[in-house]
């Protein structure tokens, strides 16, 4: 792997630097760094000790847990969590592959312990931020398979950029200038050379951020207006969640959606899934086809479910209530009824879901009064579409009960209603 990356303030990330690093995290003093660094050198290090805490959320604990990840805040801001990285890693067997835009590692890494891979960056700090992680993470065996290449991806030629990678891993600059874009066409590189770039390759994975959109997005939601690009009937797209979070919308196309995960779960062009990773376990609800419609009832039914946050980013809420034989409360952005829980059987580690007990107006005098005579309280409290703040409405029911419940609150029409329901499962 390339060494000649250094850092405009750093220099070299050495071992010794690495080492001190290490040590200005767990000790948090950077005094005795004084004299081995400058001032400069001392302040980036203190910021980049003072970012640990996300950093090992994002890139994992590993064998060499002692050691700090060299990261910086915007950097963060666009890193792959582990579990979703070592996922989309799943899919590119051992094909030699071209990370674009790699930042600071966190999907490089995952991609060179299942094969070789070339991580491109703009930015020569942080391919030396790159290259001292996959150092931290990776054994000397698969280190010998990673490149790291200092190119601008918006202009270079694609044949010399992707050199002799097969597959594409691109995560393209949602954050450039300073502001958050949610248009493919704003992003850097832009869609048009996205789409240049998969030209190239046999196949390819673009990491987006969940809210992107594209020209078909925007006019189903009436706005006509948008040049944004389409998203092209050539890929699936799936959004995926870890943590109760969706942490980014993903694209898949040519030979990926060959391998045996795209397979099993039915991922072919011109869908979308919904992707939900929770204890080390993936799973999927993936929908072709045109949607039909669900008339929304009118409250609450036997069951109230409430699908993961994967599905509604997905635009696939109502889909999902067809799937299950569940209506939506009110509007899309409402939970679901049903009135039994057997469809949801298949998906349940995709939604959560309580049998209702009683349904009341959303009054605080109510609820204490509801509360009070089952002698319970409400251990979870969902709020969909109210402007309730459950923290400061949970410890005002505490003293109602002992016995744990949940509360679900909701709209209905301009109404807002409340349901006291068995403790909801944790789909």
């Amino acid at each position: 792997m390339s060494l000649s990356y250094e850092h405009a303030v750093l220099g070299e990330i050495n071992e010794t630097m690495r080492d001190d690093l290490s040590r200005l995290t767990a000790e948090d003093d950077s005094r005795r760094l004084q004299g081995e660094y400058t001032s400069s050198q001392v302040a980036v290090l203190r910021d980049i000790a003072s970012l640990q805490t996300k950093a090992k959320r994002t890139f994992a604990p590993n064998e060499n847990s002692d050691r700090a990840w060299w990261v910086t805040r915007a950097g963060l801001q666009q890193s792959t969590q582990s579990a979703v990285a070592e996922l989309k890693a799943s899919w590119f067997g051992d094909a030699p592959v071209a990370d674009i835009c790699c930042g600071l590692g966190s999907d490089l890494i995952a991609l060179a312990n299942r094969g070789p891979v070339t991580g491109i960056d703009i930015n020569p700090d942080v391919l030396s931020f790159a290259a001292a992680n996959a150092r931290t993470a990776l054994t000397a065996d698969k280190l010998a398979g990673v490149k790291l290449v200092q190119a601008d991806v918006t202009d270079s030629e694609v044949r010399s950029l992707i050199g002799d990678a097969e597959l594409l891993h691109i995560d393209p600059d949602r954050r450039a200038g300073g502001t958050r874009h949610t248009l493919a066409d704003d992003l850097v590189p832009n869609w048009q050379r996205v789409t240049e770039l998969i030209a190239g390759c046999d196949g390819a994975v673009i990491k987006l951020a969940p809210a992107t959109q594209f020209e078909g997005d925007r006019a189903s939601s009436g706005n006509h207006e948008s040049s944004t690009p389409t998203a092209s009937s050539d890929f699936h797209r799936l959004w995926i969640a870890t943590g109760g979070s969706v942490r980014e919308q993903t694209l898949v196309c040519g030979k990926i959606m060959a391998s045996d995960w795209m397979q099993k779960h039915q991922i072919t062009a011109g869908g979308r899934s919904a992707v939900c990773i929770r204890d080390n376990r993936t799973h999927v609800y993936t929908y072709h086809g045109n949607l039909n419609e669900r008339a929304p009832t009118s409250g609450p039914g036997g069951y109230l479910i409430d699908p993961d946050a994967s599905i509604r980013a997905a635009g696939l809420t109502e889909a999902f209530a067809n799937e299950i034989d569940a209506s939506v409360v009110h509007q899309p952005s409402g939970f679901l009824t049903a009135d039994d829980l057997d469809k949801l059987t298949p998906f349940a580690e995709l939604a959560s879901s309580a049998k209702v007990l009683e349904t009341v107006g959303c009054d605080e005098r109510k609820l204490k009064r509801a509360f009070r005579s089952l002698g319970a309280f409400p251990d979870v409290i969902k709020v969909r579409g109210a402007d309730i703040d459950p923290s400061r409405l949970a410890k005002r029911l505490r003293p109602c009960g002992e016995l744990p419940l949940g509360l679900w609150i909701g709209k209905e029409g301009k109404r807002t209603y409340a349901a006291i329901t068995e403790v909801p499962t944790k789909g």
